[in-house]
């Protein structure tokens, strides 16, 4: 037992020095660079300093950022996708033809342009094809994991909203940007035709309706003055509820019309345009920050290195 115990005195004892040793090395190495960085100072205040001035310098020079909300008419989501990633190659081969034939004249500070889906998985669910892309969304969700399948680009092309995303290096007026670019996306005669059919087809389908819920509602009249439609007496426990539900299903659908009917005067519809919204995610105005401590950084690495690297030259040469 007494041998056991001593053993055990020693282990624990053995472990203190390491902790006492690795902890006085962590103090060394922290005063050793307090002292080199004291030794060097003049250096490093400059580093700093330059660093500082071209943060500042770099946060000058702004970033902006501008978001069209659209929505893609008549099944034309991949449409809207393809002509959004034609303007951005357009961008990075610097087409200045192109860009002026779409009203755009300068396009020096125009950096990129991408379009991402809003994500809208119960709109897309509750649409008009509800039924169909709720079966579409179980039957993927089988064999796979739902939240790929909602960022999915067959679903998510799909989806009622999408964002396009606009950054410059200046401020742009809409007239100048934003207007010529809208004007581009609603560029396309097939779904221009099939926008005026749709909209043919809705206030048909609104006035067919409306000719319905006035009928219901001769029809409810006649009922609670206990009165026979057409020589048949509807019963109250049954058709009167079934009268109802219908009416107001055709009231509903009116409204969700009435809404459509506003969206539908664009192939490519704007929702919502925020512009010139100055962009400080990322590394954005935060250079004043940064490169003063990074400059210091790499300095305080690069000597470190070539310390080490004298000291491996010199062991291969002994």
């Amino acid at each position: 037992m007494s041998t056991t115990s001593q053993e055990q005195e020693i282990d624990l004892s053995q472990i203190g020095k390491s902790i006492s040793k690795a902890f006085q090395n962590i103090i060394n190495k922290f005063f050793d660079l307090l002292f080199f960085i004291q030794k060097k100072i003049i250096i490093v205040v400059l580093l700093f300093i330059f660093g500082l001035g071209l943060g500042f310098f770099l946060d000058k020079q702004p970033n902006y950022t501008s978001d069209i909300v659209v929505i893609p008419n008549f099944g034309s989501n991949e449409y809207l996708y393809n002509k959004v990633n034609l303007i951005s190659l357009k961008l990075k081969e610097k087409d200045v033809a192109f860009f002026k034939a779409i009203g755009i004249s300068n396009i020096n500070d125009f950096n990129s342009i991408e379009i991402k889906p809003i994500n809208g998985i119960y709109n897309f669910i509750n649409s008009e094809s509800q039924k169909e892309n709720f079966e579409f969304i179980k039957l993927m969700a089988e064999d796979g994991d739902v939240e790929k399948i909602i960022k999915d680009d067959l679903t998510s092309k799909n989806y009622y909203l999408h964002n396009i995303n606009i950054k410059t290096t200046r401020s742009y007026q809409k007239k100048d940007l934003v207007e010529p670019i809208l004007n581009y996306l609603q560029q396309t005669k097939y779904f221009t035709k099939l926008g005026k059919v749709y909209q043919s087809n809705l206030i048909e389908k609104m006035a067919a309706n409306k000719l319905l819920i006035t009928q219901i509602d001769q029809i409810l009249s006649n009922l609670t003055q206990n009165k026979t439609t057409g020589g048949v007496m509807i019963s109250e426990n049954s058709g009167l509820s079934e009268l109802i539900q219908k009416k107001d299903g055709l009231t509903y659908e009116n409204q969700m019309l009435s809404i459509h009917k506003l969206e539908y005067d664009k192939v490519i519809k704007d929702q919502t345009i925020s512009l010139n919204q100055i962009n400080t995610k990322g590394l954005n105005y935060k250079m004043k920050i940064i490169l003063p401590f990074l400059f210091v950084a790499l300095f305080l690495v690069g000597y470190w290195f070539s310390q080490v690297y004298k000291k491996q030259k010199q062991r291969i040469q002994s």
